[in-house]
C-alpha cells in the first residue's frame, strides 16, 4: 500500500513539473508581461478598448497579433495600466499553429485532451509563479497569477453597482477618474422611456470581443475565398 501511494505521489509530482521545467511565459504577442499600456499602444497603435472594460480591468483588442504566420485576432488584458495576459481567438486556420507553437516553447502541457486534434484540444500549462496558459473552447488564454485573479473578479462584477464607472483610456493609464455614475441609476432613470431588458453584461464580458472578430474573420474569409 505504501509503495502504491509513493508511486502515485511521484506521478503527480512528475506531471506538475512538466511546464515548470520550462521558463514561464514572459510576453504575449511580442509585448512583455508587465509592460505599460502606453508601450502596448506604441507596439499596436491599431488596438481598441473593449467597451465592457471597467476601471479595474481592461481588454484591448487587436485585429491580429504581430509576428504570427497566420492571422490571429487577439486581446491584451490590462490591470493598473500593465499587461497581465492576453487571449487569442482560435479557428480552423490557426488552432494547429498555436498548439504546436506553445508545445515548442513550453514543452508538453501538464494536462491535455484531444491533443492530436488541436481544433478540439483542451490543454493546460502552469508554473510555480502562478502563470497559466490554457487552450480551450476556441481560445488561447495566457495570464499571470494577478491577471487570472483580476479577470475572474471582472467577470464576477457583471452588471452590479460595484465600480459602475467603466473608465476610459485616460483612466486606464492612470489619469484622474470622473465621478462614477451607477449603471443601476441610469437604468432606473430610463425605465419609463424604454422597456426594461434583463442585464446581459456578464455574458458579454466573457465573449464580448468575440463577435467583433467573428465578423472580421467572416469578411476576411470571403475576401480570401476561404468561405464557400
Amino acid at each position: 500500500m505504501r509503495i502504491l501511494l509513493t508511486s502515485a505521489v511521484f506521478l503527480l509530482l512528475a506531471g506538475a513539473a512538466v511546464a515548470a521545467d520550462s521558463p514561464a511565459p514572459d510576453e504575449f504577442g511580442g509585448v512583455p508581461l508587465g509592460a505599460s499600456l502606453h508601450e502596448l499602444k506604441s507596439r499596436y497603435p491599431e488596438t481598441s478598448r473593449n467597451p465592457d472594460s471597467d476601471r479595474q480591468f481592461q481588454v484591448y483588442q487587436v485585429p491580429t497579433l504581430h509576428g504570427a504566420s497566420v492571422k490571429s485576432p487577439g486581446a491584451f488584458q490590462i490591470h493598473q495600466g500593465r499587461v497581465v495576459g492576453g487571449q487569442i481567438l482560435l479557428d480552423s486556420h490557426n488552432a494547429h499553429y498555436w498548439f504546436d507553437e506553445m508545445v515548442a516553447r513550453y514543452g508538453k502541457p501538464d494536462s491535455c485532451t484531444y491533443c492530436n486534434e488541436p481544433e478540439f484540444a483542451t490543454a493546460v500549462w502552469h508554473w510555480d509563479n502562478g502563470t497559466i496558459l490554457k487552450i480551450e473552447g476556441e481560445m488561447l488564454t495566457e495570464l499571470t497569477s494577478e491577471g487570472a485573479a483580476q479577470r475572474s473578479a471582472w467577470l464576477a462584477r457583471g452588471d452590479s453597482d460595484e465600480l459602475a464607472d467603466n473608465g476610459d483610456e485616460s483612466t486606464d493609464e492612470g489619469a484622474a477618474a470622473p465621478a462614477a455614475t451607477s449603471h443601476k441609476r441610469r437604468h432606473a432613470e430610463g425605465h419609463e422611456a424604454a422597456p426594461a431588458t434583463p442585464p446581459q453584461q456578464h455574458q458579454a464580458r466573457a465573449t464580448g470581443w468575440r463577435g467583433y472578430y467573428d465578423d472580421m474573420n467572416s469578411r476576411l474569409e470571403r475576401w480570401l475565398g476561404w468561405s464557400k
